[in-house]
């Protein structure tokens, strides 16, 4: 399946786990008006008949509504839709137009019966699929013709001429909502190409960035990383022919303590390890590098077993956010979760520190730091969430981002 298809499937998921919702709500307001047709527009003898099949359709509009706003019931990711057929929605619709036209056969002489029947085509014009909205409009204009042929009172009230008007002007409303469906199709599609478009510029910025990244990290570690460990080998041998030197030991401390950073620098721009175990344990030693640095407790909870193309994208958000947690929050503890859930990595870091609030990301903002954000739109470009949880005291961070097939 290729990435415009993929992204088709998402936006159509999108909106079709959207409008559901929409028309289960409105099916409960049908129910309503249901109601009140029959008390003020149909014969008394009717209301058992029709008391039945109203008590029925409602139980199905508030199952409807149950299933359609579920927990279970959710967008991860690249939007994969969760716990949602593909037919789920088409199958309340067919409901609708047996209850309904039933429950205007089951009325002698009743326009509101009628009149319910016209928000069949609302119903149907929520759906995002044009073949499948034709076929259940199509059958409503059966249940319509049926509904007025079946209603003599109502064809000798009003004669055929007026009869045949009404049958028209459905068809006009069935018409004008296959029409909305078929310009809500389009944009489904117009949508899930940009959407691609969007997603195939992102890898190629994404691959361009790493590949430059890479290329620093492999100079650094092969030009000053090595000249000043051979610096430091060389003064380990002099400082063996003049062990009580001072500006010796000096010398070597401070190449020491420059190989570290180099070692570390060559770490954060692109870890050798990501590439060779993975994005678990490149977090685990990014983590023990923060710690070992800043002085800061950093505790981790590491379950990530797989790899995957959004490893990088994950992990240089982790790097943003720990070093945010060094730099700005004076914590004394922080922690980092990675972890698995239903095809989604979730990345949590948190801290004891000072917290971020929306004044203190705006002033960054306008002080020219960009790093949060620019790993948030980053984050928000592959369809992933990156959000401030609130749970004081401290920062507390979750990134969610769907594992690619």
């Amino acid at each position: 399946m290729s990435t415009s298809d993929v992204e088709l499937e998402r936006v159509r998921s999108v909106h079709r786990l959207r409008s559901y919702r929409i028309a289960s709500v409105l099916r409960v307001g049908v129910v309503a008006l249901m109601v009140a047709a029959m008390l003020i527009g149909t014969r008394q003898s009717e209301w058992p008949q029709q008391t039945v099949l109203i008590v029925v359709y409602a139980f199905i509009a508030v199952c409807s509504v149950v299933m359609a706003f579920a927990p279970s019931r959710r967008w991860v990711g690249m939007g994969r839709l969760v716990g949602v057929r593909r037919f789920e929605p088409f199958a309340f619709i067919a409901i609708d137009v047996v209850a309904l036209t039933g429950f205007q056969m089951q009325s002698t002489d009743g326009i509101y019966p009628l009149l319910i029947m016209t928000l069949l085509p609302v119903l149907v014009g929520l759906d995002v699929s044009t073949r499948r909205a034709a076929v259940v409009l199509a059958f409503t204009l059966v249940g319509f013709a049926l509904a007025v042929v079946e209603d003599p009172v109502m064809v000798r009230a009003i004669g055929w001429p007026e009869a045949v008007f009404r049958f028209a002007l459905y068809a006009f409303l069935c018409g004008t909502a296959l029409v909305v469906v078929r310009i809500e199709e389009r944009h489904v599609r117009s949508v899930a190409g940009l959407s691609a478009l969007r997603e195939e510029l992102l890898a190629q910025t994404m691959t361009a960035s790493e590949e430059l990244q890479r290329r620093i990290s492999e100079a650094i570690h092969d030009g000053p990383l090595q000249d000043v460990l051979v610096a430091r080998q060389e003064l380990v041998e002099l400082s063996l022919d003049d062990p009580d030197d001072e500006r010796v030991s000096r010398a070597l401390s401070g190449l020491h303590s420059a190989s570290e950073r180099l070692r570390q620098a060559t770490f954060e721009l692109h870890p050798a390890v990501l590439e060779q175990v993975g994005l678990g344990a490149a977090v685990e030693q990014l983590a023990g590098f923060t710690a070992k640095r800043s002085g800061i407790e950093v505790s981790t909870d590491i379950d990530y077993p797989v790899r995957n193309e959004i490893d990088p994208i994950v992990f240089a958000a982790a790097r943003e956010l720990l070093s945010n947690v060094v730099r700005h929050s004076g914590a004394v503890h922080a922690s980092v979760s990675l972890r698995v859930a239903d095809g989604v990595c979730v990345l949590e870091v948190s801290d004891d520190g000072v917290g971020v609030s929306g004044d203190t990301m705006a002033r960054r903002l306008g002080e020219g730091h960009i790093g949060l954000a620019s790993h948030r739109a980053r984050v928000d470009a592959a369809g992933g969430t990156f959000v401030f949880l609130d749970a004081p005291p401290g920062t507390h961070v979750c990134v969610e981002l769907a594992l690619k097939p």
